[in-house]
């Protein structure tokens, strides 16, 4: 078969980079100030200048750091060393850079989706990846990991699409179940926090003749909703927070004994082995024993007083628990395939056929990404000194305050779990913020009188309401619904993303960013393309037309979104707009004028200003790009002793911020203004605090 020529992949590269490589060669202005203009890229960018100069793994020079993602960083790495030549070189190379994982990213979903959906809808996904502004504003003109990180998640999409039509015909070796690992390993460097999707993508492909590979997840799910909706309707918001490790604990031990007591009560047989009879005796029986099981350890541990764990949660946990693993259970039996009548296996004998092999491909895939894990943490405690960046440390450590500047805790349960679009922690963007849109519609309409009050019942209540429509409408075409998901991996994608959202929220994470909902981002894309798929398959059968009707809307989406995207470039990078010797952030002759070489100046935030400034020396006071002993000090109270002795003199920052938690009281005294400028004062740091 003649290989068909890839035309739309080559206009899409055409036209995407020719607008891309338009602004980068615009001005060297527009750059830190409508591009590159988040202080956490500047972070990478300065560690990586100070790596390629040989200092070290240090943003300031001074205090060594790991507060960064490895992957990323390792590419910033060459790229960074142009800057000894350039400060505005790199960026140019940068944005190319962050343009081509883009443009990958865009042709390897094209490629995925083509082969799962229609080839318009295909088209539709990769020039709404490459063209929309939510896409790239959030993932790509940050300057930030999560293009490194999404192409490999992609591409791990891809490699599983490719898995699940082959692996039928011909048996995975070691080698290839490796190369998955491998490709696990990088996307989690890219993303610390995304090994729970790979973890879980791990279950997808060992146990991929099995219904575990699909059971698995779902259960580890359910497991983590009936915990923590236990521990929250029993304690609420923020008494959860004070329960912390006895709900981690909860976790852990249901995880160990329910999977195994699932399995040999036979809840991982096929669909097709059972009746509703069955389902309903067994997954009672199952539910109960774990539970049981579960809580009896639980109250050993109460007893021992090594923690206290209400009975009433262990109940609560218990009926959540069960209902859930029937949903799941009665949704499997109800969606699977009768046609193909199955025995049912005793799963003694079952693990005794299939164990060894699930063992030689577990050690395979987890052997790289765990052991890989293993290292990166063992070199970060001998070299920085503890296992774990410092940044992901700090932030949940100011979640620990009740009132800081950086945000807090979850206080409503939509918030929890990432879906309230005026909380920090919004992970479903764009969708969370058109259902607000809705909300205010409603709301301006009717006119309450208690808007929180309102909005909190209001807002989960459209929620529910467009999951439902969603589903009745993937259950229309159910068939059809199954075998798309399927090779898009859609429940580990699914679960994955609930894994890491819970993750943030089960300890409490202050200030997490729009970037860090990736899994999150194709979820959604994914459910809009089977919105629009199915009803065209569905019509395509019925009108002659709908296919020329899809092929006029991809021609009307691309071409729009050609023009609104290249208008927005040539807006935000324009030539011959700004002064050559225009200063690239407006705080530099300030600072510059008012400090001498060599001072050492503090900020709470700080990445561009450390990355631009001549000749002195930026330290990052919040600790996020400090180092590990910096945050010990923080932590006690004495950082400003700690930056005095470490050289530090100057302090920039908002005097509200440096007598907010977590800074109170570690600078009473010590700072002596000199000038005010723009809401922030520039102090002189004292070494002992004035009389």
């Amino acid at each position: 078969m003649k290989k068909q020529f890839p035309w739309f992949e080559v206009i899409l590269i055409v036209v995407f980079m020719s607008i891309q490589f338009y602004a980068a060669f615009s001005d060297g202005y527009n750059f830190p100030n409508t591009w590159f203009s988040r202080d956490d890229a500047y972070y990478y960018f300065k560690v990586a200048q100070n790596i390629s100069e040989g200092r070290g793994s240090t943003f300031d020079g001074i205090h060594p750091t790991n507060g960064y993602h490895p992957l990323w960083m390792l590419i910033c790495v060459p790229i960074f060393a142009l800057a000894r030549f350039d400060l505005i070189l790199p960026l140019r190379v940068m944005l190319v850079v962050m343009s081509g994982f883009a443009l990958i990213t865009a042709i390897l979903l094209y490629r995925l989706i083509k082969e799962t959906l229609s080839i318009q809808v295909a088209m539709l996904a990769a020039i709404y990846w490459v063209f929309d502004f939510y896409v790239q504003i959030v993932f790509y003109r940050q300057g930030l990991e999560s293009g490194i990180a999404l192409f490999f998640i992609v591409l791990m999409l891809y490699k599983l699409s490719r898995l699940e039509k082959n692996w039928r015909r011909a048996n995975l070796g070691s080698r290839q179940i490796a190369a998955l690992g491998i490709v696990a390993a990088l996307a989690t460097f890219s993303r610390l926090d995304l090994a729970f999707f790979f973890a879980i993508i791990g279950v997808w492909i060992v146990f991929r003749d099995s219904p575990i590979h699909y059971l698995l997840p779902l259960d580890i799910l359910a497991i983590l909703v009936s915990t923590l909706g236990a521990f929250i309707w029993r304690l609420g918001f923020p008494g959860y927070y004070n329960a912390v490790p006895a709900a981690i604990t909860t976790i852990i031990a249901s995880m160990v004994v329910s999977v195994p007591v699932f399995y040999f009560f036979g809840l991982y047989q096929r669909a097709s082995s059972w009746n509703s009879a069955k389902i309903l005796q067994r997954t009672v029986l199952a539910s109960l024993v774990s539970n049981g099981l579960t809580s009896a350890l639980l109250l050993i541990i109460d007893i021992l007083h090594v923690l206290q764990i209400s009975p009433v949660i262990l109940v609560a946990n218990t009926i959540i628990n069960l209902l859930a693993i029937l949903l799941i259970r009665f949704a499997a039996y109800g969606l699977g395939n009768k046609s193909q009548q199955t025995d049912f296996i005793s799963p003694i004998q079952y693990l005794k056929n299939k164990w060894l092999i699930w063992l030689k491909e577990g050690s395979a895939y987890y052997g790289v990404l765990g052991g890989a894990l293993s290292i990166y943490m063992i070199w970060n405690k001998a070299v920085f000194g503890t296992f774990t960046p410092v940044s992901g440390q700090i932030k949940r450590w100011w979640a620990s305050s009740a009132i800081n500047i950086y945000g807090g805790q979850a206080t409503y349960p939509t918030i929890f779990i990432g879906l309230d679009p005026q909380a920090e922690s919004d992970a479903w963007q764009p969708l969370t913020t058109y259902l607000d849109q809705w909300y205010n519609y409603i709301y301006h309409k009717y006119k309450w009188a208690h808007p929180i009050d309102v909005r909190h019942a209001i807002y989960p209540t459209l929620l529910i309401a467009v999951l439902i429509a969603v589903c009745l409408i993937f259950l229309a075409w159910r068939q059809r619904t199954i075998n798309s998901t399927t090779k898009l991996s859609f429940i580990p994608l699914v679960v994955g993303s609930w894994v890491q959202i819970l993750s943030f929220s089960i300890t409490g994470y202050s200030s997490p960013k729009e970037w860090y909902w990736l899994t999150e981002q194709l979820v959604l894309l994914f459910m809009t393309l089977l919105l629009i798929e199915l009803p065209y398959k569905f019509l395509s059968k019925k009108w002659k037309f709908s296919s020329a009707v899809l092929w006029a809307v991809v021609v009307l989406y691309g071409v729009n979104s050609v023009l609104l995207y290249s208008q927005d470039v040539y807006a935000r990078m324009p030539y011959g707009y700004s002064d050559p010797n225009r200063p690239y952030i407006d705080v530099l002759p300030f600072l510059e004028t008012l400090t001498h070489s060599g001072d050492v100046i503090g900020m709470t935030g700080g990445g561009n200003v450390g990355y631009f400034i001549h000749d002195r020396t930026i330290v990052n006071m919040d600790g996020l790009i400090n180092s590990f002993e910096y945050f010990q000090a923080l932590k006690n109270g004495t950082s400003g002793d700690y930056l005095y002795n470490t050289g530090m003199r100057y302090v920039f920052a908002n005097p509200d911020i440096i007598n907010s938690a977590p800074y109170r009281g570690q600078y009473d005294g010590r700072l002596q203004p000199i000038i005010d400028w723009g809401g922030k004062y520039l102090f002189r740091l004292l070494p002992k605090p004035s009389p």
